[in-house]
């Protein structure tokens, strides 16, 4: 057989009430919030994961250094499919395409969401969610980044998200906004409690 990329394993994964509203497919939110729609087209979304250690810390991604935004720094996520049951099942499904983790439950959201318009000229309103994810049979979040998009991961803690550094590794991020989500994530982890 071919190297094609391996099969999306099942995804089950329990939904924070708070996050009930992105439990439809993107093209549903889309007609229900039309208000909202007509500033975008499409959806994207965020996994934003954290690691469980004190301080917590939280994974980001740098994309490839060939790809569009070359080595700046993201969290996991990306377009909603429209196979995609619901815009949390996106998120999940980005969450291990890109970086190998199985989500165990999904939300709450973190902020309002965000506009941006590609290079192409889309309109799209990404939405952003704290995932809890299943451990390896070692207890450890083992990460398996795809290369094609992403060439480095780190765990970093708020204070180094602040510093925009951890390590040798300088955290220049995607959008301000992305930097914006990563920072109001660790303000809803304290205030949130798990499922």
């Amino acid at each position: 057989m071919s190297s094609a990329a391996p099969t999306c394993p099942a995804l089950n994964f329990t939904t924070h009430p708070s996050a009930s509203p992105f439990a439809v497919n993107y093209e549903s939110y889309l007609s229900t919030h039309a208000s909202e729609s007509s500033k975008y087209q499409y959806i994207a979304n965020g996994a934003i994961v954290f690691d469980g250690s004190t301080p917590e810390r939280i994974l980001l991604l740098q994309r490839a250094a060939g790809d569009s935004m070359g080595s700046l720094w993201e969290t996991p996520g990306g377009a909603s499919d429209k196979e995609d049951p619901s815009i949390l099942y996106g998120a999940a499904r980005e969450l291990w395409e890109e970086a190998g983790l199985i989500a165990a439950s999904v939300g709450p959201p973190v902020g309002e969401g965000y506009l941006f318009t590609t290079q192409t000229g889309k309109r799209i309103g990404k939405f952003s969610f704290v995932v809890d994810v299943e451990e390896g049979p070692d207890g450890r979040l083992d990460v398996k980044l795809n290369p094609r998009e992403h060439q480095s991961y780190v765990w970093a803690s708020e204070e180094e998200v602040k510093a925009r550094k951890v390590g040798d590794s300088e955290l220049r991020f995607t959008k301000s906004e992305q930097e914006a989500v990563v920072l109001e994530a660790f303000k809803v982890r304290r205030e949130t409690p798990k499922l």
